[in-house]
């Protein structure tokens, strides 16, 4: 799963960007002229500690996320718009989005627009996704147009695409939602191909005054699930060494790294659960989407597992740190066997069977 970072410029963006990299990644550099970088992110999850301990596996393996950090955006005019605009494309290959809003005041950091507006950066940045979705439906009809003027043997087909971008047109011009025009499921994968920005779940980041945080911060903004926290801070809690941290963050009031938060922000905003893998070669936590089954969530480990899947033998993680040791819980009756219609569990640790 990728995360782009989008702001305005002078956000603090890459502060947090850098924060959050060195909290828990590795930064790649992409071979780009723009400069974006790819942070790959472990989730921390103190389950596979215990699990590690009590398996004495020899490996442990965390689920990642990956953080894009997109050049900061300046709308103010008609040449950096269009430079702003070359960037939309990598930002639609990302899974969701979060919104970095600057709502710190530097005087050496001149501020975008000469303004510290939260809700306005936020108007401004959503309507330029929704005229970005746009241009894409428009330049897709035009086609549609030219392609209709000659006979074709998928002639049919493309009338009915033609009749969903029409609609598409008309939801994004009136401001309304994308899946409000889609009719059927084969509408619905079109729409998908097309990796529509209005369409991506959106966080958003509101970057403090360091010291100035809200003592209460709303966890929605616009509707919105939104983070507050200080990038500023962060970065410098990132790179302390990891026996320092702890007594700088409890002088700041801070509990978590950004990492976590944020992380953990993500998975909620994309209904995302983890189901943990235990042995004594490896303990290993696996995505999916919350309400996976389990032939779904087999088909993560492997397509052969998922192809030959007979069943799963699961046991909840806290019944199984309860019980002390696979034995124990075994022995308890804490462990059960589920068919394909299961539904995942966040925690579940699971032995699947198949045959190929």
């Amino acid at each position: 799963m990728r995360v782009a970072l989008v702001g305005p410029s002078y956000s603090g963006k890459s502060t947090l960007f850098a924060a959050v990299a060195q909290s828990g990644g590795s930064q790649v550099h992409l071979d780009r002229a723009d400069q974006e970088h790819l942070a790959v992110v472990k989730v921390p999850d103190e389950r596979l500690l215990w699990l590690e301990q009590v398996y004495k596996a020899k490996k442990r393996t965390h689920a990642e996320l990956e953080f894009l950090d997109v050049p900061g955006l300046d709308l103010s005019s008609d040449a950096t718009r269009a430079r702003a605009r070359t960037h939309w494309p990598l930002v639609r290959t990302s899974d969701m989005i979060a919104l970095v809003l600057r709502n710190f005041h530097n005087d050496s950091v001149p501020a975008y627009r000469d303004r510290v507006d939260v809700q306005a950066d936020l108007d401004e940045l959503k309507s330029e996704m929704l005229f970005s979705d746009l241009e894409q439906v428009m330049a897709r009809i035009e086609k549609l147009q030219a392609a209709l003027k000659k006979p074709t043997s998928d002639r049919d087909e493309q009338v009915r695409e033609m009749e969903l971008m029409v609609r598409l047109q008309n939801a994004l011009e009136e401001e309304k939602p994308l899946t409000d025009a889609v009719k059927t499921p084969s509408e619905e994968k079109l729409v998908r191909a097309f990796a529509f920005l209005t369409l991506k779940p959106l966080i958003v980041v509101v970057n403090c005054d360091e010291g100035k945080m809200p003592e209460n911060p709303p966890e929605k903004l616009a509707g919105y699930n939104a983070i507050y926290l200080s990038a500023r801070i962060e970065e410098e809690i990132a790179a302390l060494d990891v026996a320092e941290r702890g007594e700088f963050m409890e002088a700041m009031g801070i509990k978590e790294p950004v990492s976590d938060r944020l992380i953990r922000l993500c998975y909620k905003t994309l209904n995302l659960v983890s189901y943990l893998t235990a042995g004594e070669k490896e303990v290993r936590a696996w995505t999916i989407p919350g309400g996976s089954d389990a032939v779904a969530a087999a088909g993560e480990i492997h397509t052969d597992i998922q192809r030959g899947f007979i069943r799963a033998e699961i046991v909840a993680y806290d019944d199984l740190k309860a019980a002390g040791s696979e034995k124990a819980a075994k022995a308890a009756g804490r462990y059960r066997l589920e068919g394909k219609t299961y539904i995942m569990k966040d925690g579940d640790v699971v032995i699947f069977r198949f045959n190929v």
